[in-house]
């Protein structure tokens, strides 16, 4: 073997050696002892995501890697546990200096514990990104209506033809104070009666939307009374 000569093997060889899942773990400990790999990327971001991988070079390792190679060791479930948690840690360190376009593809991508920190994003692009994250859930979609400030970001979880709907995101929106209010408005219309009325004696929503609360719930009865009038004997 080229290892055992003290030559550097292909790099092309070796990565698809490395993806492969019978690649044997003797290999990336050898690897793990070579300098060489730290200069190709490739190579690196494929040793560290090995089972087999020394920890010690890990932790080494994992500063000199791309985001996107970090994002990569963390996605991977072969990567043993704790180096998917400390790339994760290092993503997070740098997703403030990622660029929007960085950003809204990692969102794309991100795992559970980056979408948390995703959900604040001050950009509406980044936060679409996230809303088609297979990881995201109704969870994040709650805990981005409590936590991002901006309404443009907001709005994009509105819009949105599957989260935008869900009945439990569409209480927590009305109540929102990062909603604007002509849109909680707007929205009163999509609540079943008990939610109205339940808004429409509450003490902490504001008094507009409370008001048209009101209106909308007197409507619906008067509308109600109406048909039953109407109804046949």
């Amino acid at each position: 073997m080229l290892l055992d000569a003290g030559e550097e093997p292909g790099e092309g060889e070796l990565t698809r050696l490395l993806r492969q899942g019978s690649c044997p773990g003797v290999l990336v400990e050898r690897l793990a002892k070579c300098r060489w790999v730290v200069s190709s990327h490739r190579i690196l971001q494929l040793v560290v995501r090995h089972p087999r991988c020394p920890r010690a070079f890990a932790w080494d390792a994992l500063p000199r890697l791309g985001w996107h190679d970090l994002l990569e060791v963390g996605r991977d479930p072969r990567t043993p546990p704790a180096i998917r948690k400390q790339a994760e840690r290092k993503l997070v360190e740098r997703i403030v200096n990622l660029t929007l376009g960085e950003r809204t593809a990692l969102a794309r991508q991100a795992t559970r514990g980056l979408i948390g920190i995703l959900l604040t994003d001050e950009q509406p692009l980044c936060v679409e990104a996230l809303l088609s994250n297979p990881q995201f859930t109704e969870t994040e979609a709650l805990r981005l209506l409590n936590t991002n400030r901006k309404p443009g970001c907001v709005l994009v979880l509105l819009r949105h033809p599957v989260w935008g709907r869900r009945p439990e995101v569409l209480r927590a929106a009305v109540r929102s104070r990062s909603v604007p209010l002509g849109v909680a408005l707007g929205l009163l219309a999509l609540l079943p009666e008990p939610e109205i009325a339940g808004l429409a004696d509450s003490a902490e929503v504001d008094g507009q939307l409370r008001d048209a609360a009101n209106r909308l719930l007197q409507q619906r009865r008067l509308e109600a009374g109406a048909q039953g009038d109407s109804a046949p004997s």
